[in-house]
């Protein structure tokens, strides 16, 4: 995965810029106190330069290392016969997801050291200083105001900043304490709210998400899938968890899937239960020869996540005999039931020469298997509820000898998911 930057124009008195990377340009009239959008940039060393957009005067250049799977802002800061670009990470070193994750960043040059303090004093950050950025801390999601102290006194006051639970964000100190532009404090969100880029140490990144009202209250919920990559070029993930952020508190609730490595984790939101209220299903594959695919539906109640279906509770219950006999057949068998499934091979004579003589008859005994879940698709049904279609293969003597495969459509019976259809599809190939 690139890495993520964006500028900031926080130089008080320097005129509207063009940014060029490596003589391309990224941002056009950037005028003080504005961001651009978060841009992907290779890893490594580029050449950033700032130019006047009015006149192409050449104001700095600088060479700025993007470090591999980061998220940052690079500031042009202090006032303008000064001016420099300072980079700033807005990665926090962990994320609490039921908490505001804030940062500060003093950038007002002719202001010296700052406290920020909510209004009846309790300290955020402390004896910050120009051109500091302080680490991530924790708040409670509100609507908080912010004050900034110099030397005691309360030198801004900002109402009303709302911050999200599970979101990330950093609070920037720009402007002059005399003259203009006066002091101004900006809460942008920070790309770790949303970019998906893996962390230097922990490799996590967000997987899949979506969003549907998942817990009934006509709000819309945003749910996603977190992992681990301890290669950012390999697909395999591992420690994948399901997270729900509910739309009206922000409060999220996560879920870890007992089988929680694989590649190409993915959700579908969908009323699987017939309450009119979107379910989670997930879906991880094992990667490997035999396909397997890890799957599980939850339904959120009561604030928390309720496993309805496990791949591993079905893989038990969908249990086949696979029989080879004369005149190139082969019976499939559900476990505990009488009538067979029958697939025809004799389109295959000669890849089952070695089993069947010329006049057709099975010259040993032979058996196949029917192997675990290899797929589940939501299925729509005429109501609107969306069913489950779950896929198994049936192989011969080894796993490359596919000989069809089982389909399973699972439907809720208010308790349980259970087959109200099983058909076997034969392989032509």
């Amino acid at each position: 995965m690139p890495s993520y930057s964006r500028v900031l124009h926080a130089s008080p008195d320097a005129p509207a810029v063009d940014i060029y990377v490596d003589n391309t340009m990224i941002a056009k009239d950037l005028s003080y106190r504005n961001f651009t959008e978060y841009l992907p940039v290779p890893s490594g060393t580029h050449s950033i330069k700032v130019v006047r957009s009015e006149s192409q005067e050449q104001i700095l250049e600088s060479s700025q290392n993007i470090p591999p799977n980061s998220i940052q802002t690079i500031a042009l800061v202090d006032n303008l016969a000064n001016s420099r670009l300072l980079p700033i990470s807005d990665q926090p070193t962990s994320l609490d997801l039921n908490k505001v994750n804030l940062k500060f960043v003093h950038l007002a040059p002719d202001v010296s050291n700052v406290d920020v303090t909510l209004p009846e004093g309790t300290e955020l950050f402390s004896n910050v200083s120009f051109e500091e950025a302080t680490d991530y801390r924790t708040l409670t999601p509100n609507n908080h105001t912010l004050q900034v102290r110099s030397a005691g006194e309360v030198i801004l006051t900002v109402p009303n900043q709302k911050l999200s639970a599970g979101k990330v964000y950093s609070a920037y100190l720009i402007g002059q304490s005399n003259g203009e532009p006066s002091l101004q404090l900006l809460t942008p969100l920070d790309g770790s709210s949303y970019l998906q880029v893996a962390d230097s140490e922990s490799g996590q990144i967000i997987l899949d998400s979506a969003e549907a009202d998942v817990n009934g209250d006509g709000i819309i919920d945003k749910v996603y899938l977190t992992g681990d990559k301890l290669d950012s070029e390999s697909p395999f993930t591992q420690n994948i968890r399901v997270c729900v952020e509910d739309g009206k508190t922000n409060h999220t609730i996560c879920a870890t899937p007992s089988s929680n490595a694989g590649y190409n984790a993915n959700l579908f939101l969908g009323d699987f239960t017939g309450d009119k209220i979107s379910d989670i299903l997930v879906r991880i594959e094992s990667g490997g020869s035999g396909g397997y695919l890890f799957a599980y539906v939850y339904s959120v109640a009561d604030n928390r996540l309720v496993k309805q279906f496990d791949y591993e509770d079905f893989n038990a219950k969908s249990q086949f005999s696979v029989v080879f006999q004369d005149n190139y057949k082969v019976a499939v068998t559900q476990v505990n039931e009488d009538k067979p499934f029958i697939i025809d091979v004799s389109n295959r004579k000669e890849e089952f020469s070695d089993l069947y003589n010329s006049s057709g008859k099975l010259i040993m005994p032979v058996q196949g298997s029917v192997l675990g879940l290899g797929g589940i698709e939501p299925v729509v049904d005429n109501n609107g509820k969306y069913n489950l279609l779950a896929i198994q293969r049936i192989i011969g003597r080894f796993n490359a000898e596919t000989l069809g495969y089982v389909k399973t459509t699972l439907q809720w019976d208010g308790v349980a998911f259970s087959p109200v259809k099983i058909e076997v599809v034969q392989n032509l190939n």
